[in-house]
């Protein structure tokens, strides 16, 4: 009979706000930390795993999902879900094929604002922006980590644009997805998102919000988020350490 990986008691009240699916990833990403579920390892099936946590398919299943896409679980054919990497090892997996994808995506990461105020743009920023150089945008930096636990695999600088009056104090009070705060609240709708992704080495300030070493190869992406009038109202600027993050996408004829 397979041990459970969850210790009932003991849970804190905090985690217990969480959903339970996420819950349940917490307590499997220690497991696996702890070496109950060495790499390799058979989890047992959905089936055991609901009958020992007295929850649902769907619940153990979300669960399973999270540990995937942050790396640490993989599916094998006759060998059901196994350990694919330990904690500290294990990259995010982040794929994306609609706006949808990206609200996912914040849904099942933890995004932190460590700043949130106003810049004036630099000529660099406002060619890229399109703007007038020394106008002030909204400016906000955040970390992202995934929300069953582990190190942070991005920093986040957000620009945003001067129209979105009063928006700061909703950035500080949520951490779903900047632009659903921009459609909800503002009343714009975002029409088309422009992606564009390369190689960096991180500087000494991104490397120690990543915890890496300072030069380490990186990858960055840039969003930018246009309305239907094709004005740009966001501009997302996000860093990743290349041994913790991967980014998938699927093309189909």
């Amino acid at each position: 009979m397979k041990k459970s990986p969850i210790k009932r008691a003991g849970r804190t009240a905090a985690a217990d706000k969480a959903p339970r699916y996420l819950q349940i990833a917490g307590a499997l990403r220690e497991a696996i930390a702890d070496g109950r579920y060495p790499i390799g390892a058979q989890l047992p099936t959905e089936h055991e795993l609901c009958k020992q946590l007295g929850v649902s398919r769907f619940t153990i299943r979300e669960a399973i999902r999270v540990l995937s896409t942050a790396g640490l679980l993989r599916r094998k054919p006759r060998a059901g879900t196994v350990v694919a990497a330990l904690p500290d090892d294990a990259r995010y997996t982040h794929g994306i094929a609609s706006l949808r994808d990206l609200f996912q995506y914040a849904q099942t990461t933890d995004f932190h604002y460590v700043y949130v105020g106003r810049i004036a743009l630099a000529k660099a920023q406002a060619r890229a922006m399109s703007a007038t150089p020394g106008e002030e945008w909204i400016y906000a930096v955040a970390i992202r980590r995934d929300k069953a636990g582990g190190k942070p695999f991005c920093v986040t600088r957000l620009f945003l644009s001067p129209a979105l009056k009063g928006i700061e104090q909703k950035l500080r009070s949520s951490h779903g997805p900047v632009y659903a705060i921009i459609e909800r609240d503002f009343g714009v709708r975002i029409e088309r998102v422009e992606q564009a992704i390369s190689g960096v080495l991180l500087d000494a300030h991104d490397a120690a919000n990543l915890d890496v070493p300072a030069g380490s190869p990186g990858l960055a992406i840039r969003r930018s988020y246009f309305d239907e009038s094709g004005r740009l109202v966001e501009l997302a600027d996000n860093v990743h350490p290349a041994d913790r993050f991967t980014y998938r996408m699927e093309l189909r004829r």
